[in-house]
């Protein structure tokens, strides 16, 4: 608040009446000029410590990211190997458990991401000094990592529902037919859910290449097996029979090789 002081003695004259004025208008701009400079450098004190506070919680989530990748590659390889064993049993029922090629693995773990500074930057209203460009990036890149993170919410409780006949009995190979095809099926869905969060993860590292080793489409492709029938000699006559129907529906032809992984 600025406080106004009245004059200490009456003005005698219009001249004196005129000085008077002119001093608190002056005093006034001043006190004001004063206020603004101290909220101008205050604002600017904020918006400091709130992008080094973006800063260290990127480079915080950049190496949950990295710890992430290496779980959802042994995620990946331990579905698949659930798959394999699982075939197996199907087509060589009464096979016993020390038997089969391999053991079934079920474990998940949930990468760790954190967004406490962009909420704190959101609640307090610092994003409004920023330019509204560089919020609009934080906000991109927050939305995909919140993207990662609830991918992998799809994939928990696919996996917790294939595992549950091991609260009975953990022994695969007890399983009934049925069983063991319903598994099939529940490792299945597992899998395609994370073939899906791996859209995700190829999402965040293009919004942010810090955020690596991320995913390429090629070994996305490589994943999924893309390559032995769309690349796949053999098959040359149906993929062009293929090709000339996709760019009327979509003119999207099925390539002829993989694109080439993107360059951080």
């Amino acid at each position: 608040m600025l406080d106004v002081h009245p004059p200490h003695e009456a003005a005698h004259t219009w001249k004196d009446f005129l000085i008077h004025i002119a001093t608190i208008t002056i005093g006034l701009l001043i006190a004001i000029s004063l206020e603004q400079t101290v909220e101008y450098f205050h604002h600017r004190h904020e918006v400091a410590e709130t992008r080094e506070a973006l800063r260290i919680e990127r480079e915080d989530n950049r190496q949950a990211f990295a710890s992430g990748m290496v779980e959802f590659h042994r995620q990946t390889a331990a579905l698949i190997n659930n798959l394999i064993i699982l075939q197996y049993l199907q087509q060589h029922p009464g096979t016993p458990q020390e038997k089969l090629p391999g053991i079934l693995v079920w474990h998940a773990i949930r990468t760790k991401f954190s967004d406490s500074a962009w909420k704190t930057a959101q609640q307090s209203n610092v994003t409004a000094l920023m330019p509204q460009q560089e919020v609009r990036g934080y906000a991109l890149l927050y939305d995909r990592i919140d993207k990662v993170g609830e991918a992998f919410d799809q994939i928990w409780p696919a996996i917790v529902q294939a595992r549950l006949y091991s609260v009975v009995d953990p022994d695969p190979t007890h399983l009934t037919s049925q069983q063991v095809a319903a598994e099939i099926e529940l490792t299945n869905t597992a899998l395609a859910r994370v073939f899906t969060q791996s859209s995700a993860l190829v999402q965040l590292g293009m919004v942010d290449p810090g955020f690596t080793p991320a995913p390429s489409p090629h070994e996305i492709n490589a994943l999924m097996r893309v390559s032995e029938t769309e690349e796949n000699p053999a098959l040359a006559a149906a993929i062009a029979t293929t090709n000339s129907r996709l760019p009327a529906a979509s003119q999207l032809p099925i390539p002829s090789s993989p694109p080439p992984p993107k360059q951080p």
